[in-house]
């Protein structure tokens, strides 16, 4: 079985790599670079959810042959719920669990910002670093510093941008919804309403913990994906 890695905004996928030591061997798991992004940085840095996940399909078709699952943290649900789309879209597998971490559905009017089409970079970085939304630590190489703050500021607009809504979008397998009670993004958030998007069981973990609630919980996060694809640790 295959699992599926997706990044928060301005994240690098593999950063979920440090996952695998608490996962069974027999689990491959696979991060979704976007375009533009770290390990893919010499190649073009797509700007709009729908781009990012069809490269992302094309690069990793021979993998959705099989058994397979999705985990998505923050910008990593809008990306997984575009992925369930466009792969349904294509007669494609689709996954056997979903797991979505760390944001509200996309048809809920929860924002980081009023306007994110008026937001300024610096604004967007401002949020990101005061709310500690954003994994990245400051560096004393400014070049290197802009650039991660530029793909920061493009995973967030895009990730703001999207919508959509179960009519558009349905998982057609049990979910798992996981969080951190003290992220500053879920306070107004009821994350059982992802339960709207499947037709199958949904299920809500809670944990102690801000937005990046996994780095403390990690081996209890991976004991929920070992269980729920029905694996032995």
């Amino acid at each position: 079985m295959v699992l599926f890695f997706f990044p928060h905004a301005g994240g690098s996928a593999k950063s979920y790599s440090s996952f695998k030591r608490f996962l069974p061997k027999e689990l491959t798991v696979v991060p979704m670079e976007l375009s533009g992004r770290f390990t893919r940085s010499s190649e073009p840095l797509l700007d709009n959810v729908q781009d990012c996940i069809a490269d992302l399909i094309e690069k990793h078709s021979e993998l959705l042959s099989g058994d397979y699952a999705l985990f998505g943290h923050s910008m990593g649900t809008v990306l997984v719920t575009e992925f369930v789309k466009q792969t349904k879209a294509k007669g494609l597998p689709q996954p056997c669990h979903i797991f979505l971490s760390g944001k509200n559905p996309p048809d809920e009017d929860v924002h980081c910002f009023e306007n994110i089409e008026s937001a300024s970079d610096d604004e967007i970085v401002s949020f990101f670093t005061k709310n500690s939304l954003s994994s990245n630590a400051p560096v004393p190489d400014e070049e290197l510093m802009r650039a991660l703050n530029r793909v920061l500021c493009t995973d967030v607009r895009m990730a703001e941008r999207y919508k959509a809504t179960p009519d558009e979008v349905k998982f057609g397998c049990d979910i798992t919804v996981i969080y951190g009670k003290d992220d500053p993004l879920m306070q107004s958030v009821d994350m059982k309403s992802w339960s709207r998007f499947t037709d199958g069981k949904c299920e809500v973990f809670p944990f102690e913990g801000d937005h990046f609630y996994f780095q403390q919980h990690k081996e209890e996060v991976c004991k929920i994906i070992t269980e729920r694809l029905g694996l032995s640790d």
